[in-house]
């Protein structure tokens, strides 16, 4: 088990090269290293967009979506994001191309976006996309012009789907929150409440340890049918998963456990059960129109601009677990994209 945990949380971060791009650029800056891969302009392009994104796995697929909407009618370049500069990475890709909008991937480049705008003399900023965040819901304001596509597939949707595959009754969820994070869940239950879901919280610190998540999760265990686990960075570390999560999860009653990301749902380790999370490719896609939006409405924002939410979804199981510990209907694998065994 020990050697199985180490590999689980060594997949976590899966890093690698983009291939899709033309060329790449490493310049000494300031005391880091600004990085960034330029791909080929288009004949004619309209002008180009800024992606500031980290070298993942899940961020190429929906850089692949971008490029093959975007590509033939504007020059894109991306910002390598990673490490803990990214906020003068960003900085220094606007000014040197003047982009007519922004892509933002995952938390730390929304954050460190937000850095930029509150430290700039600039009067006015390049409009935003921003994908692959948690709890965008209600946050686009907090960066000036703009908007984007929630990450989190709405509860009501992964509950009814779980109920395709686990045989076993399911109307009460047990989450564990910060305080951060009561309003999303709040607007998550009262949608959950249609199909007569309810959803019960056990509140923890804003910065917990495993003790703490553990007694939680005991506690959630007593009143839930299944455990949904938030995409939040503070309680999703690498040792608050090894001490907490797992062994919490895996101390009996077993419940199925709901998590939002793709690696969490692993036949290394008895973490995740279930997942259904944005395609990729397709999120890239959709954030495509949405600069297209933008681009029609001279790069303006909308003052009544919503945040969408993804218009497709794949499913992941960890088919060892479900079957080890939960009672399945007899359709069940035919319910889901990815099985893993």
């Amino acid at each position: 088990m020990a050697l199985n945990r180490r590999v689980f949380l060594a997949s976590l971060p899966m890093c690698g090269a983009l291939a899709a791009c033309a060329s790449n650029q490493h310049t000494a800056h300031s005391g880091y290293e600004y990085s960034e891969d330029v791909a080929t302009s288009p004949p004619g392009a309209k002008g180009t967009i800024l992606v500031c994104m980290p070298q993942t796995t899940q961020t190429r697929e929906v850089w692949t979506g971008l490029n093959d909407e975007l590509g033939k009618q504007y020059r894109l370049v991306i910002v390598h994001c990673d490490g803990e500069r990214v906020a003068e990475s960003i900085a220094e890709g606007i000014r040197r191309h003047e982009p007519a909008g922004l892509v933002l991937m995952n938390n730390p480049t929304v954050a460190a976006y937000r850095q930029v705008q509150a430290t700039s003399t600039a009067k006015s900023f390049p409009p935003a996309v921003i994908v692959m965040t948690s709890f965008l819901d209600g946050q686009p304001h907090h960066v000036t012009a703009a908007t984007g596509i929630s990450y989190e597939v709405p509860l009501i949707t992964v509950v009814t789907t779980l109920r395709k595959l686990i045989a076993t009754p399911i109307e009460r969820v047990g989450v564990v929150l910060r305080a951060s994070q009561s309003g999303f869940v709040r607007r998550q239950a009262a949608l959950a409440r249609r199909e007569q879901i309810s959803v019960v919280g056990e509140q923890i610190s804003p910065n917990p340890n495993s003790s703490e998540l553990r007694r939680a999760l005991r506690l959630l265990k007593q009143r839930a049918d299944v455990l949904w686990i938030l995409n939040d960075d503070r309680v999703l570390t690498s040792s608050l998963i090894a001490e907490g999560w797992v062994p919490g999860i895996n101390e009996r009653p077993w419940l199925p456990t709901i998590v939002g990301a793709a690696s969490l749902v692993s036949p290394q380790e008895s973490f995740g059960t279930f997942a259904v999370l944005p395609d990729h490719t397709a999120l890239g896609v959709q954030a495509a129109g949405l600069l297209f939006d933008l681009a029609d409405n001279d790069w303006q924002v909308p003052s009544d601009a919503q945040v969408q939410l993804p218009l497709s979804t794949t499913t992941s199981v960890d088919i060892v677990q479900a079957r080890e510990r939960f009672a399945l209907r007899a359709d069940a694998l035919s319910q889901v994209d990815r099985i893993l065994e």
